[in-house]
């Protein structure tokens, strides 16, 4: 531990980076296709949302609910250990500067996302109140004060240690952002100013009365710390293998019959893979995304029409949900007993790629009811579905033979 606090901040940030740069060029490299196609899809609602629009479509309202949580959630990163408890908590009266650095870089940080989601919903705002250059930057720099404010309501709420307190506190600075979006972007311009300024001092004058806490509450910040910090790593983990990450299975039950036929399992030794597999898929987060992507898909292609539109969507959620998938086949890879028990070194990669496929046909076959009255035919439907299904089986039969050539090598 270095004897100058000062540089204790700056030595731990280039810490965690050198720790996460090996994993981001990967993470970006996988992302970078499907952020574009999410862009491409978002782009076209968007422009379409804003040309077909009713005249009395809340567009004010709208933008201020999609501003909400980016004012609202303000995590801070402390970068504290539990090792600190030791080391730093004896000096806690000299870490003015360091919490000061850790505040202040969240801030900044969390004011450009807002200026990013701002730029995003201002052509909403622009619709509804007509818009400048001088408006665009009022309102920024009004809600940047309001992040500032409610970062600091933030940093008070990780001091606190009474459960009850704790969720007032989060509580009060969701209202708080809450009011502040609504009466910035719903009222005039000067008149959403004054109001917003009353709220941010009315709202800083009630944390002060309330007394927060003048010392640290050391376990809640290592605490809040490690879940930060796996928070990342579980993101990283999407799109390249990240040892040591912290993965509690979600005990979710689901009916054995409809497993068994989900995953292409029987009650025999050539079935292992297949039915833990299955298992994992349900219980973990992969799971729960698949079916969140494809329930936004089937959605969005029932609210579609046109030929082209709809296999541009199919074939965005069929991706999507692919690239989720690929991940499964990570699981037991290196387990002890998979050594121990008599099953076929092969067996674990070809059970992981029957149930990815089966599962992925499942989406398909969702994401194909919506495109029976998508498209102008269903005989349009059946073809695009066919299509995507003989695709996702060519992609699991190519990598199964890309994985035995290179083991083989």
């Amino acid at each position: 531990m270095p004897s100058e606090i000062s540089g204790l901040w700056s030595k731990r940030t280039s810490e965690f980076w050198r720790e996460v740069r090996p994993y981001a060029g990967y993470a970006l490299q996988s992302f970078s296709y499907a952020a574009i196609l999410i862009m491409l899809a978002g782009g076209y609602f968007y422009t379409r949302l804003l040309s077909e629009a009713p005249p009395d479509f809340p567009f004010r309202e709208t933008a201020a609910l999609v501003l909400l949580p980016f004012l609202a959630l303000s995590p801070v990163r402390t970068y504290i250990r539990n090792a600190d408890f030791i080391y730093l908590l004896p000096m806690e009266t000299k870490l003015s500067g360091y919490i000061h650095r850790a505040v202040m870089r969240s801030f900044w940080m969390q004011s450009f996302l807002v200026l990013a989601v701002w730029m995003a919903v201002w052509p909403m705002y622009a619709m509804a109140a007509g818009g400048s250059l001088v408006q665009f930057a009022h309102v920024l720099i009004m809600a940047i004060l309001a992040k500032r404010a409610l970062i600091h309501g933030a940093w008070l709420e990780l001091k606190l240690t009474d459960r009850l307190l704790i969720a007032l506190w989060s509580a009060l600075r969701w209202l708080a952002a809450a009011a502040a979006a609504l009466l910035l972007l719903r009222l005039p311009l000067w008149t959403g100013t004054l109001a917003v300024s009353a709220l941010l001092l009315v709202y800083l004058g009630v944390l002060r009365l309330m007394g927060g806490k003048r010392i640290l509450n050391w376990l809640r910040l290592a605490e809040t710390e490690q879940k930060q910090r796996a928070r990342i790593f579980r993101l990283l983990n999407y799109f390249i293998d990240v040892a040591d990450i912290p993965n509690r299975p979600t005990p979710i039950r689901a009916p054995m019959e409809l497993l068994r036929r989900l995953g292409g399992f029987g009650y025999d030794s050539a079935h292992t893979y297949r039915y833990l597999f299955t298992l994992v898929w349900l219980r973990s987060e992969l799971g729960g995304i698949t079916m969140r992507l494809t329930a936004l898909g089937f959605l969005l292609l029932a609210w579609t029409r046109g030929d082209a539109l709809a296999v541009f969507l199919f074939a965005l959620f069929a991706g999507l949900t692919m690239l989720q998938l690929k991940e499964l086949q990570k699981a037991y890879r290196h387990s002890d007993w998979s050594y121990i028990y008599p099953l076929p070194p092969e067996l674990r990669m070809r059970s992981a790629a029957a149930v990815r496929f089966r599962i992925h046909a499942a989406c398909l076959l969702l994401l194909g009811v919506p495109l029976l009255w998508a498209m102008s035919h269903p005989g349009y439907a059946v073809v695009t579905l066919c299509a995507g299904l003989a695709l996702s089986y060519g992609y699991t039969r190519w990598t199964m033979r890309a994985k035995r050539a290179a083991k083989k090598k």
